[in-house]
């Protein structure tokens, strides 16, 4: 039987599956006793699919920050149960993403959307 979770469908090229690394913010004391966050690279690997969060996704997700403007860009799809919580941060490739939220779909752990935004400043 073929593996192939997407069974024919049309992908664009951009949008097959990638590979996921995570990292976990921590906090460190500074020599001179200030606090200092930063993320730790972690071992967990996911794969999963990133696509552009659509206006409708953006409608939907707004009761979380309960504000009309966020900084929602992306969502992705992965196999499995949550790898990765809020507050953590993946990367693909030269791309940084901040989870701003995680949905395990139907809590069976059989799919987990992460809703992510694309950052510059944390590589």
């Amino acid at each position: 039987m073929n593996d192939n979770p997407f069974r024919g469908m049309y992908l664009r090229p951009g949008n097959l599956v990638k590979d996921f690394r995570s990292y976990t913010l921590t906090q460190e004391i500074s020599d001179v006793g200030m606090p200092i966050n930063k993320y730790v690279p972690g071992e967990v690997l996911f794969r999963g699919a990133l696509t552009s969060a659509g206006s409708n996704v953006n409608e939907r997700m707004k009761h979380l920050w309960d504000q009309d403007q966020h900084s929602l860009t992306h969502t992705i799809v992965a196999r499995g149960g949550a790898k990765a919580k809020k507050g953590d941060m993946v990367t693909t490739g030269e791309r940084a993403f901040y989870i701003l939220a995680v949905d395990e779909v139907g809590s069976l752990g059989a799919t987990t959307i992460y809703y992510v935004e694309e950052r510059n400043d944390l590589k």
